[in-house]
């Protein structure tokens, strides 16, 4: 297998990654902004702070996506993750980054996306758009042959 996936993280698919890599965290974070917000109009006189606190937990998964694309401009807007049967590699403008797959903790197939988890460093998501027919079918193959896969 070498299946090679150029891929252009936009402000707006750097965001979705966000909100896969934190998942649960999201609702805790949108829940306690959504309870400051309760305490500031429950509570009269409506206190600017609570008001200001409750709609930044409510934005900070945004917030941290949108970071997280500015922090990681200098890597360019384009990441080359190529899968082999040894590894993955991912390369970008000044980086070059490479796992053999005994280091990948888990893959897991979301309705849109392939989410490869690795201990310790998060992990990276592949949308099955980014994947020919013919790609797709040699991953799943691959995929199928490694048992790696959880729903």
């Amino acid at each position: 297998m070498n299946i090679v996936l150029p891929v252009r993280l936009t402000l707006a698919r750097r965001l979705q990654n966000t909100r896969v890599q934190l998942r649960w965290f999201i609702w805790v974070l949108r829940s306690v902004g959504v309870l400051y917000l309760a305490w500031c109009f429950l509570s009269p006189p409506y206190d600017v702070g609570l008001l200001a606190l409750g709609v930044f937990y409510l934005l900070l998964p945004e917030l941290m996506g949108v970071v997280r694309h500015l922090v990681a401009r200098r890597f360019g807007p384009v990441y080359t993750y190529t899968l082999t049967d040894d590894g993955i590699a991912i390369r970008t403008a000044i980086s070059n980054l490479q796992f053999d797959w005994s280091a990948v903790k888990s893959v897991r197939q979301t309705r849109d996306s392939w989410v490869i988890r690795l201990p310790g460093l998060g992990g990276f998501r592949l949308l099955t758009d980014d994947f020919t027919p013919g790609q797709a079918e040699e991953w799943q193959a691959f995929l199928a042959g490694r048992r790696l896969v959880r729903s």
